[in-house]
């Protein structure tokens, strides 16, 4: 049975109306083509659960296999299908994953340690104590060295978007509070208030987040920034 937690949303955007659409194709997509048994659960994340979605966001639809050779199958189904999903962008984890401890960028227990935030919509509802979570301490030095040696360099390389950079600045100054023993918003509306700061980075993502731009002088500035920013870590 699927959980259809917007229907109860109030004074819906045009945007949302348009993201539930896809999100109901998306998931009957996955239910239709992952084997019932393979299938554990499916969560939603991102800004449709938190209502900010923008013009041009993703809706980020969490399936959750049995092992990695569906997890790679789905993603084969997917990329074939990839324009009539959107906005939904379908991006699946096998249950292997989620059991072992040591993790590439720990994608599978950055998505743990946020679990009680996503929605489950479909399936079983995953237990985080069931699961290894890196420290935050650990994850957020990873999430830095992701955002230096990763994720900048392949957006100067012009292989990642500039929206996708200034979310992971969002999700690392969100971590940055939380190492602090506070207990900040999860949205960048909320965030951006939160930090009070003025020559915080969240500010200037905050920005770009709002009113999205190609000025590349206007980009240089921020990266400069951000880079800046990086260096005290």
């Amino acid at each position: 049975m699927i959980d259809d937690f917007w229907k109860n949303w109030r004074n819906k955007t045009s945007i949302e109306k348009r993201a539930i659409k896809s999100v109901k194709s998306a998931i009957d997509f996955i239910i239709n083509n992952v084997y019932k048994n393979d299938l554990i659960s499916i969560y939603i994340k991102g800004s449709f659960v938190t209502r900010e979605l923008r013009k041009k966001s993703d809706v980020d639809i969490l399936p959750i296999v049995k092992n990695k050779k569906e997890m790679n199958r789905l993603k084969l189904i997917r990329d074939k299908n990839k324009d009539t999903l959107r906005p939904s962008e379908i991006l699946p984890i096998s249950y292997t994953e989620l059991k072992q401890k040591n993790r590439s960028w720990g994608r599978a227990d950055t998505m743990l340690r946020d679990l009680d935030h996503y929605k489950l919509v479909y399936g079983k509802r995953l237990l985080k104590t069931d699961y290894y979570i890196r420290p935050w301490d650990k994850m957020f030095k990873d999430e830095i060295n992701m955002l230096k040696f990763k994720t900048l360099p392949l957006y100067k390389k012009g292989e990642y978007g500039f929206q996708q950079l200034i979310k992971q600045v969002f999700w690392i100054c969100y971590s940055e509070q939380v190492l602090l023993g506070k207990n900040p918003p999860r949205t960048w509306k909320g965030l951006n208030k939160y930090i009070k700061r003025k020559n915080n980075i969240i500010h200037k993502a905050y920005y770009f987040r709002m009113y999205p731009t190609k000025d590349k002088k206007k980009i240089t500035y921020f990266l400069t920034d951000l880079e800046r920013y990086l260096k005290q870590f």
